[in-house]
């Protein structure tokens, strides 16, 4: 493989394809491989590059992928589920290892009319039973790895009461599969594509709907436009099971965009692959690149990079400012969405010159509008008042599969609500917090996103997180923090000093928690902490977590061993540090 070669052939579509995939009214999620296949001049150009190599019954496994190439594995596979009785309008539940899999099994899918309902090999085993079940799948599609690797495979072969795993290491590579006439399957604009799991924050992970219409408008709209130049690089350290990986990967396919596909989202990772591969352009979620920059970053290290994507929450202002020292003349953008948007919705972009200011999302994109929302009245609040971000666009779902109710209740007079706390002020939008972790006290709001941020700017600190919780004496505030891997300054310093900026920050605010009503941990690293399959700290067990943090004993064994420092004492505040 030699994906480092910038003088290969352009495996680019042409302007001239480009411009028929334009006005091709009918292209979307379902047909857009049938499409760039016939259009283009260089199907046989390698341009998708794997850090895992991946094989099929019967032939070699490889490291990189032409469209011919994946046209003959998304045969072979799409053979395999029709010799299993896969037809039009089912929907699959499949758990495949990181990295191309997910993609192949994709296009493989759609292709015969049937929807994926992609699963995170990291779901914890209980979730992915619960979500199952919710969703009312009782096989799941798995591969050799997963068999191995995944804990929720592993808990749900052998839970018994009629579940079962289907092994896809059994499908066969075939030179050249008869498919049947009618293959592939003509799409309606509304044909069910897949269900992607959200994060699950705030409670059992739910199945968003993704249809052929409406799940391409994001890609309609950067047809031709996301490809910075001829010599574009793509870097996608995405968890590969996810609707944005997915979507990155067919705008890669429309354009063919030379690319390096990612089976791991750890830092150490990214960094090694952006040094080997050079890309142009890097999408990852905020925590990847918290990873990366933990690890240090020098001046000039990713020369190469024109252009950070950061796809989900919005990241944190300290990471963005560390991560563009390593790309001097590079930009961040803020790509802020979630599952259910389709599609990043918002962009927010910064320079070395010029940073974002905190918690901005920006502006929406060309294809969307957003408003903010009082949460009890429905009507649009005035700018610079906190509120409840809605947003309008044809990227969002249909809904969530089998929930009509809760479908029904996401939608605020034809806007659909997100589930953030924001504000608006002079055009830019400001996400804040999730509507579920505002720590509610008898002197306003605390918004733990916003706390997080002043955490962020103490020195020593690489990565924070902050909940609140309940108690008979009141509300109190718990911020797990993460040190660089060289401080500068002992721990427990760092705690008291995060301790300080935290209480000015709710006085500033006029929050009121207990005198000793916060408490900072420093820990060893945050791998202990409740995530979610895409990698997000979950703040609901996070809380119920937050007890047994504050009481923890140096030294003491089990879930709580990585906790270094705990600090919680009265403080009296100095200074505000912390504004909307």
């Amino acid at each position: 493989m030699d994906c480092t070669n910038r003088r290969a052939p352009s495996t680019l579509l042409s302007a001239d394809a480009l411009d028929t995939l334009r006005s091709d009214d009918s292209l979307g999620s379902a047909n857009f491989f049938d499409s760039c296949f016939a259009l283009s001049t260089t199907r046989d150009v390698p341009f998708l590059y794997l850090d895992r190599s991946f094989g099929l019954a019967g032939g070699a496994p490889v490291s990189e992928f032409s469209l011919s190439t994946l046209q003959q594995f998304r045969m072979s596979l799409a053979d395999w589920y029709l010799q299993r009785g896969v037809g039009q309008g089912d929907v699959v539940a499949v758990c495949v290892g990181d990295g191309i899999a997910p993609f192949l099994h994709y296009v493989a899918l759609t292709s015969l009319g049937a929807a994926i309902a992609l699963m995170n090999p990291s779901m914890p085993p209980d979730v992915g039973a619960a979500y199952m079940k919710e969703n009312g799948f009782t096989d799941v599609v798995v591969d050799a790895r997963t068999l191995v690797s995944s804990a929720f495979v592993q808990g749900w072969a052998a839970s018994g009461d009629g579940h079962g795993v289907v092994d896809a290491s059994e499908a066969t590579l075939q030179a050249a599969p008869q498919m049947p006439a009618w293959w592939p399957r003509p799409p309606q604009d509304s044909t069910l594509v897949m269900l992607s799991h959200t994060s699950g924050t705030t409670g059992l992970p739910k199945a968003v709907r993704f249809e052929h219409r409406q799940f391409f408008m994001g890609k309609r709209a950067r047809i031709g436009r996301f490809a910075e130049g001829p010599d574009e690089r793509l870097l996608t350290a995405l968890p590969q099971s996810h609707s944005a990986a997915l979507s990155h990967l067919e705008t890669a396919v429309l354009h063919g965009i030379p690319t390096y596909v990612l089976g791991t989202q750890d830092g150490e990772s990214v960094r090694a692959a952006i040094r080997m591969f050079a890309p142009t352009t890097v999408v990852a979620f905020p925590k990847s690149y918290m990873l990366l920059v933990e690890g240090g970053v020098a001046g000039d290290e990713f020369a190469s990079v024109r252009r950070w994507f950061s796809m989900g929450d919005a990241a944190h202002q300290t990471h963005t400012r560390r991560l563009l020292v390593g790309a001097p003349a590079s930009r961040f953008i803020d790509a802020f969405g979630s599952s259910e948007l389709g599609m990043a919705l918002f962009r927010s972009e910064s320079t070395l010159a010029g940073i974002a200011p905190q918690r901005s999302i920006g502006r929406p994109v060309d294809i969307a509008v957003a408003k903010i929302l009082n949460a009890d009245t429905g009507e649009e609040v005035a700018p610079g008042v906190v509120g409840l971000l809605a947003v309008r666009s044809p990227t969002i779902t249909s809904g969530y599969w089998r929930r009509p109710g809760q479908t029904i209740g996401a939608w605020r007079g034809g806007y659909f609500l997100t589930g953030d706390v924001a504000f608006c002020k002079n055009g830019d939008f400001y996400q804040i917090d999730r509507e579920v972790d505002v720590v509610v006290t008898a002197g306003g709001p605390l918004y733990t996103l916003l706390l997080e941020e002043v955490a962020q700017q103490v020195a020593g600190v690489c990565d924070v997180s902050v909940v609140g919780m309940d108690t008979s004496g009141g509300p109190v505030i718990l911020a797990v923090v993460l040190p660089e891997r060289e401080p500068g300054q002992p721990l427990n310093a760092i705690a008291e000093q995060v301790l300080q900026a935290l209480r000015c920050a709710i006085e500033a605010r006029s929050g009121s928690v207990p005198e000793d009503g916060v408490a900072v941990a420093v820990v060893r690293d945050l791998a202990f902490l409740p995530v979610g399959a895409t990698g997000k700290v979950l703040k609901r067990q996070l809380r119920e977590l937050g007890p047994s943090i504050m009481q923890h004993v140096p030294g003491e064994q089990g879930a709580l061993q990585s906790v270094l420092h705990v600090r919680r004492r009265a403080s009296a505040p100095e200074t505000a540090a912390m504004e909307i």
